[in-house]
């Protein structure tokens, strides 16, 4: 039988013979406080949903979890040691801060971030090895120097160039198909966690039309591509229609201008 529901059963039992209230062995008797903006609006969230939040973690519990999520591996017995043993109130932040400057930090994610943005040298992707190299150091340099996520992504979505020395514009080589509507359906997916193929059909559209003007040619080097704004290929409004952005705006385009 698994040894946590035992864990928690006997320590309910224990709390029924003392008259004492149960607290669960892995939650910490600490209230659950919010400390900055993004904690603020998830708890508002919760509160219109009628959500009840968890208790927070005890320290045994966080520093497993920790180094799981950040870093990808377990703390040594000498870490886990180290950070239970620790009295200051705020060492937990202090943990956080320590694993994200850490390699590993940057390796882990960079392997997260390559599994979502395709980087795969053969079929079905056939982005080639050089490609597959400067895409990869591209995104773990990326992690490792903190590049904000908004600019992470507009980097992606907005470069031109060759796939070996702008490493950005693999994004596009690594979609299955050059059609603007698959293109967008990967962004869709790939940023905003949304299957743009089921939205109605005006919306991709709209969505599509951003991705109407990518040009793609090679050169004399092996399976080198350039990807860039073709200013030549059918404008925004046609036959797509207008650009316009998943919630409904339209994008306002000056003549010439990359949607993108």
């Amino acid at each position: 039988m698994n040894a946590v529901p035992i864990l928690i059963l006997t320590a309910a039992l224990a709390s029924a013979a003392t008259d004492k209230p149960f607290v669960a062995p892995f939650e910490s008797r600490a209230g659950l406080t919010g400390h900055g903006r993004i904690d603020e609006l998830a708890f508002d969230q919760w509160k219109r949903l009628g959500i009840q939040p968890a208790n927070p973690c005890s320290d045994e519990v966080f520093v497993r979890r920790v180094y799981l999520d950040v870093i990808g591996t377990l703390p040594t017995p000498e870490e886990a040691s180290q950070f239970l043993s620790d009295q200051d109130p705020n060492k937990r932040g202090a943990l956080i801060d320590r694993l994200l400057e850490r390699s590993e930090f940057a390796d882990y994610w960079a392997m997260k971030w390559s599994d979502l943005l395709r980087v795969k040298s053969e079929f079905p992707i056939n982005l080639w090895p050089n490609a597959v190299q400067a895409y990869y150091r591209w995104i773990r340099t990326s992690i490792k120097d903190n590049l904000p996520y908004d600019r992470f992504v507009r980097e992606l979505l907005v470069s031109n160039g060759s796939n070996f020395r702008v490493p950005e514009v693999n994004f596009y080589r690594a979609v299955q198909s050059k059609e603007p509507q698959t293109i967008a359906q990967a962004v869709a997916l790939t940023f905003m966690g949304a299957r743009a193929g089921n939205w109605p059909k005006a919306r991709l559209e709209g969505m599509a039309a951003f991705f109407s003007q990518i040009g793609y040619k090679s050169t004399a080097e092996w399976k080198e591509e350039i990807v860039y704004f073709d200013p030549q290929k059918s404008a925004p409004g046609s036959p797509l229609g207008p650009a316009v952005f998943p919630d409904g705006t339209p994008a306002h385009l000056a003549p010439g201008q990359d949607p993108r």
